[in-house]
């Protein structure tokens, strides 16, 4: 049972490995560009850059190359200690506790020299392990400072990175600081492991550690990269709303032509090659929509109005869809340059005035439903029972 959960948690560890390599190479152009991003890319980096020299793979080349463990434990280590100031760093920075980064980089070099000084002065010894049974190496001093600064730093960073992720109102910084804090606990377990195997020597300790500091890298490796999921996440929503908005857009600047910012294309290459990012591409269709609807409904009787609610109502459109089916009903009938009769009107369907909300978002959705209905049977019966001249194009 030991012996699977340890092959296991090497195998996560591993991948856990790729995973941080992979994102810390992906997101390396955006943290050179945003501060908090390259703290946290720093932590991270160091981080992988500990644990590739903890993989079996790696250790066998090194030993081989230099004859002794001794420089990739060395290496290891002290890597460790400058990946666990690093988690701090980015702690501080993310916290605003700008004065306590001078101290932070202080005590991490003294850490550093500390340790390479117990190394120095440890009896002769090829490595820095705990094995089975005798003393430590190099000393029992060294492995308590070890895993005390790593102890310490991990806590530390679980306890703000949690609160101040609870707190945050930036949704990508929230869900880095939650899912950092999680990688880094994993991480404390790890250390506080090595601190119960010190005395104790209990076998089940060294099966789980792989396994934790697997977890570790998987948590920190998504970290990392959920600035550039979420991203992926808009640009994706932003290409869907424009595509699904495209025919509707079409059609309406055909009719009123002067509301758009510049002539229509094709809709795959209005995708394929933007003019802009999508994000401001998804918006202006929004605006030129909404434009040409403002223009088509002081043109629009409201006789046609009521029509169009009643015929909705009689199809038994779900509410949820009754304003968008109005609002198109009337768009594909309408045309511009006839004012409608100055009678007083009967209240229009709320969907042809307020758009389906009071914000972007809302709005974008309402109009997602409109150029869905608008090539929809029940929409396209009622443009057959009351056509005008010159319809909006079909």
């Amino acid at each position: 049972m030991l012996a699977e959960l340890k092959c296991y948690g090497v195998w996560l560890e591993n991948a856990s490995v790729a995973a941080l390599w992979f994102t810390t190479l992906l997101r390396a152009p955006s943290a050179v560009r945003s501060r908090w991003q390259r703290n946290l890319w720093l932590a991270i980096a160091t981080a992988a850059a500990a644990m590739t020299l903890n993989l079996a793979p790696v250790l066998s080349f090194l030993h081989q190359l230099t004859g002794s463990a001794e420089p990739a434990d060395v290496s290891r280590n002290l890597i460790g200690v400058i990946s666990a100031a690093a988690v701090l760093d980015f702690v501080t920075f993310t916290t605003g506790y700008p004065r306590l980064r001078v101290l932070l980089h202080g005590v991490t070099v003294l850490i550093v020299i500390v340790l390479l000084g117990l190394d120095a002065i440890a009896p002769a010894h090829t490595g820095h392990t705990i094995p089975p049974l005798g003393g430590p190496f190099p000393s029992t001093a060294y492995w308590l400072l070890l895993i005390s600064v790593q102890l310490a730093a991990n806590v530390a960073c679980v306890v703000v990175c949690w609160r101040y992720g609870q707190r945050s109102d930036n949704r990508p910084l929230r869900i880095c600081l939650q899912l950092f804090s999680g990688g880094t606990a994993c991480a404390g377990l790890f250390w506080l492991g090595y601190l119960v195997y010190l005395p104790t020597r209990a076998a089940w300790i060294v099966a789980l550690l792989p396994l934790l500091m697997g977890l570790h890298g998987v948590l920190r490796s998504a970290a990392l990269a959920t600035p550039a999921l979420l991203g992926l996440r808009r640009k994706t929503r932003d290409v869907a709303t424009v595509w699904q908005l495209w025919p509707l857009w079409h059609a309406l600047i055909a009719a009123v032509p002067h509301v758009a910012l510049s002539g229509p294309r094709a809709r795959i290459r209005e995708v394929v090659r933007p003019r802009g990012s999508y994000n401001l591409l998804a918006y202006r269709k929004v605006i030129e929509i909404r434009d040409a609807i403002l223009v088509l409904r002081d043109s629009t009787p409201p006789e046609l109005m009521q029509a169009a609610e009643e015929h909705v109502a009689r199809a038994g459109a779900p509410s949820s869809q009754v304003d968008a089916a109005v609002m198109a009903c009337v768009l594909r009938v309408s045309r511009p340059g006839q004012p409608a009769d100055p009678a007083p009107p009967s209240p229009p369907p709320a969907g042809i005035f307020v758009f389906g909300g009071d914000d972007l978002a809302t709005e974008t959705a309402f109009l997602v439903q409109v150029a869905k209905a608008y090539h929809s049977p029940l929409v396209k019966d009622f443009t057959r029972r009351h056509s005008r001249p010159d319809p909006l194009p079909v």
